[in-house]
């Protein structure tokens, strides 16, 4: 049955502020979610904002070399009105430690060494290692090495060796009382000295028994001076950072560069942020040691150049080391490891052990971690993705699956690393 016109109007008048009335609860136009750019910086600046770091800087870039970010927050120096910029120099610490392995790599292409020769051969001074007894109290009794560490054992960290900062009962007493430096701190050690030192104190652990991390790569520093006949410091500037243009990265930062380092900082115990003095005895939280820092190691021209702790550089050229791993050991023309050496540096090489420094989730492979279960490791990285960070705040991670790397610098110790895992998990929830 069809409704008159009259009916029809009326309905439509009785409806009509209804209508309206739904049409004005309606959600408004959705606004265009903030840029990449906008959602960074602010993770950055708040950072700085809530007092964990003094000054960050991050770079992301695809594998091609295309910028998906870059940014940072805080000032180069306390108080000062200048800010970080392109040019700002870091202290890397242990994200020396890549470079120096892919030094030793490169030493097994040429089969100049084997990654199962003992250091003995090439060091001396290491063939009659003596462990920590299970049982022994600190200062007690040793009992001797079942075998030289190898190659590949500095090369992933079980050698045996250790820190003075990871407080390991009967080790550091040891290297305390020999006067072992961490590659942080005394600004006058020679490479031999310290490395003689080294060799008098016990290992931790038998070779080969677990992950500890440690000294290791600054003996592999001192295979690559014994091997090559040059420094570490040529050596890498020769064959690694000069083919590669990372024009800052150095071992010894020339004084002309002295006014863009970025301040070294440290927590004290209420948490206030302060800067290092030369030197500076800080806390270690999570192992209830302390390490003595020297921010002015990075000028000396006496110090031995530490491979596990020693070099300096921006954060655009150390991206030109990790997005040269990324390709497969080659960066714009210019090859400095085969695409299998790559792929062995980068899976996991320690059967299982665990990293104890990473967590959950980790592996180790020669030099980086390996992130081998994301879920367990709490990250929205890509499996596979490795990388690896220094105690003054730095860190970087290399993601196959997404073809991106992640730079991340600060100059605050302890904390930095913290904050670094921050700005990464954020940067995953910026990609397409």
């Amino acid at each position: 049955m069809t409704l008159p016109v009259a009916i029809h109007r009326r309905i439509a008048a009785t409806l009509l502020p209804f209508m309206l009335a739904l049409a004005s609860c309606a959600a408004p136009e959705a606004l265009p979610p903030p840029s990449r750019q906008a959602v960074l910086d602010a993770v950055l600046r708040q950072q700085v904002d809530s007092g964990k770091v003094a000054a960050i800087a991050a770079l992301v870039v695809r594998q091609d070399g295309e910028v998906l970010y870059s940014g940072n927050a805080g000032p180069l120096r306390p108080g000062s009105p200048g800010t970080l910029g392109p040019d700002s120099m870091f202290r890397l610490a242990s994200m020396t430690k890549p470079v120096t392995s892919v030094a030793v790599l490169q030493l097994v292409e040429q089969d100049r060494i084997g990654l199962d020769d003992p250091i003995g051969r090439w060091l001396p001074e290491f063939g009659t290692l003596r462990v920590l007894a299970p049982d022994a109290n600190p200062g007690g009794r040793t009992v001797p090495a079942q075998r030289q560490p190898t190659v590949r054992d500095l090369l992933r960290h079980t050698a045996g060796f250790s820190y003075t900062f990871l407080n390991r009962p009967g080790v550091v007493e040891a290297y305390r009382r020999l006067g072992v430096d961490d590659g942080l701190a005394e600004s006058r050690r020679r490479l031999g000295d310290n490395m003689r030192r080294l060799a008098r104190a016990p290992l931790a652990l038998q070779p080969g028994s677990a992950w500890h991390y440690s000294l290791a790569t600054d003996v592999l520093g001192a295979l690559v001076t014994r091997v090559s006949g040059l420094p570490l410091d040529a050596y890498v500037a020769n064959h690694i950072s000069g083919p590669l243009r990372m024009t800052s990265f150095s071992f010894r930062v020339p004084e002309a560069a002295l006014p863009r380092m970025v301040t070294a900082m440290y927590p004290r115990p209420s948490g206030e942020l302060r800067p290092m003095a030369s030197p500076q005895v800080v806390p270690y939280p999570s192992t209830g040691g302390r390490w003595t820092a020297d921010p002015n190691r990075a000028f000396s021209d006496a110090a031995y150049p530490s491979g596990g702790a020693g070099a300096s550089s921006t954060i655009a050229d150390y991206a030109r080391f990790a997005r040269m791993l990324l390709n497969g050991g080659e960066l714009e023309g210019v090859r400095i490891l085969k695409p299998e050496t790559v792929a062995e540096m980068t899976r996991p090489q320690t059967g299982g052990m665990s990293v104890d420094l990473r967590g959950a989730g980790y592996d180790f492979g020669y030099g980086v971690a390996v992130l081998i279960d994301p879920v367990a490791a709490k990250t929205r990285q890509g499996a596979g993705t490795y990388g690896w960070g220094g105690i003054y705040g730095t860190g970087f991670f290399v993601d196959p699956a997404n073809r991106i790397v992640t730079v991340v610098m600060t100059q605050t110790a302890v904390n930095g690393g913290p904050a670094a895992n921050a700005v990464r998990e954020a940067v995953y929830g910026t990609l397409p």
